[in-house]
């Protein structure tokens, strides 16, 4: 299912023909199912062939439109480097903004929203091309007691890049404040690969007492702290459609204040939001909780994207349009050089003062033409009086 934001417009089929094709065209199976079952006949042709006919090119249509789409966003990402989005904007050149060494994406949700599921989906949609029988990356805690991810950890995009990477985290705390806390260290000083996250509740953080972060126990292992460029805010979207319904305001409540804390915004940029598990909603439900995600933290609904965990083009396209949402708002609030800035003080003081000589040089015209007039007037009245 396409994403809430990013996307060229919703994809879905605006109809879903009631009996299949009588083309030989062989379909994709993935398009199938936009061509229904006939019911049966007895032996005769239908004259609704034709029909059918259209409805099986429609599909065939639409799934080349898809897979152009997607093909196009997948290379978008594959070629990416930090600076890309940025380089020719009004003029703008790459070079004149401190790069990162690799654009930083950090996931933050609550337990359970799917942080590290969303990590091999992401993954699958490049391996799918890359290599089809590797092995997940994130370990997935299988249920909502686990304790969840111990350790951060980093995931290049698609797997051996150097241009992009995403952090997977420990899931929020109930306690607002004890988040803050951990965000605002992560987005002031930077985030590091095997870092240790505690105090995230009280009873969890004691079991991650004696835990060594990952780095300290392979002495080699040399990790980056890096700066985090931007943020993705993952809930799930049955956990919001439970809170919704059962009126359970709390839930809501620490979302809405972790995701509104002054440190997950870069610039003005508030975090993308991905809603998980949808494919366990109906369309109904998903649209639902994107209204009320909307609403609640206050951001446009396209800034809301639907990723459930089917595994078919048009979720890889909502996944794709979301990393390409997040990296090109993360390049609109990287920081200018120093130098730049100094040339473009420059330019403008210049600018400023030529446009102050030109005004002083039209005020001394003006003086020098009233004095001549003055002058003439004089002469004139000289004459005047000596006649």
């Amino acid at each position: 299912m396409g994403g809430g934001g990013g996307g060229d417009g919703d994809l879905t089929p605006t109809s879903i023909p009631s009996s299949p094709s009588c083309s030989s065209e062989v379909l994709p199976p993935e398009f199938v199912e936009y061509v229904a079952v006939p019911p049966a006949s007895d032996g005769e042709e239908s004259d609704e062939c034709c029909a059918y006919d259209h409805a099986e090119e429609d599909a065939l249509h639409f799934g080349r439109q898809l897979q152009d789409h997607l093909r196009q966003a997948k290379e978008f990402i594959r070629r990416y480097k930090p600076g890309d989005c940025i380089e020719g904007a009004g003029g703008a050149k790459a070079g004149d903004y401190i790069l990162p060494e690799i654009t930083t994406l950090l996931l933050v949700g609550p337990r359970g929203a799917g942080k590290s599921t969303l990590v091999n989906r992401i993954t699958r949609v490049f391996d799918k091309d890359d290599d089809p029988f590797a092995p997940d990356r994130a370990q997935v805690s299988g249920n909502s007691k686990s304790n969840g991810t111990a350790f951060v950890r980093e995931y290049p995009v698609p797997r051996h890049s150097t241009a992009i990477c995403i952090y997977d985290t420990q899931s929020l705390s109930n306690n607002p404040q004890r988040n803050f806390k951990t965000l605002q260290k992560w987005m002031a000083k930077g985030i590091c690969h095997g870092e240790i996250v505690t105090g995230r509740d009280t009873e969890e953080g004691n079991k991650t007492k004696g835990i060594k972060p990952l780095g300290n126990q392979i002495s080699f292992l040399h990790c980056k702290t890096r700066k985090v460029n931007f943020v993705i805010f993952v809930v799930d979207g049955v956990s919001i459609l439970e809170a919704i319904e059962s009126n359970r305001r709390d839930y809501i409540e620490v979302l809405h204040e972790t995701f509104k804390h002054p440190f997950l915004s870069i610039g003005d940029d508030k975090p993308v939001v991905v809603v998980t598990h949808g494919d366990r909603l109906s369309i109904l439900q998903r649209a639902h909780v994107q209204n009320e995600l909307a609403d609640v933290l206050g951001i446009p609904v396209q800034q809301i994207f639907d990723i459930p965990g089917a595994d078919d083009c048009q979720t890889d396209l909502a996944i794709l349009d979301m990393l390409r949402y997040s990296i090109q708002h993360a390049e609109q609030n990287l920081p200018i050089k120093l130098s730049y800035l100094l040339e473009v003080h420059w330019r403008e003081t210049f600018k400023n003062a030529a446009e102050r000589l030109m005004a002083l040089d039209a005020i001394i015209e003006a003086t020098i033409i009233f004095l001549c007039i003055v002058i003439l007037l004089l002469r004139f009245s000289d004459k005047l009086l000596q006649s």
